[in-house]
């Protein structure tokens, strides 16, 4: 490849921004539903056991921050 054919080079956006649109993103994404085929029920299921795991990891890890921080 040509480095003529390669696109511009566009400079990262700063941490603030990304965090923002990751937010956002978040936000309004459509929640998934316990409706439809069995697959998509299936899929709904291990989304709701995922879901659950990252923050009851996301607890333990901040509740382990704030013990370290105690101590």
């Amino acid at each position: 490849m040509s480095a003529l054919t390669l696109p511009p080079a566009r400079p990262s956006l700063p941490l603030p921004a990304r965090l923002r649109s990751l937010v956002e993103t978040v936000r309004w994404a459509p929640a998934p539903r316990f409706e439809g085929t069995p697959t998509r029920r299936w899929l709904f299921v291990a989304y709701l056991a995922g879901s659950m795991l990252a923050w009851t990891l996301a607890g333990v890890a901040i509740a382990a921050a704030l013990g370290a921080l105690v101590r």
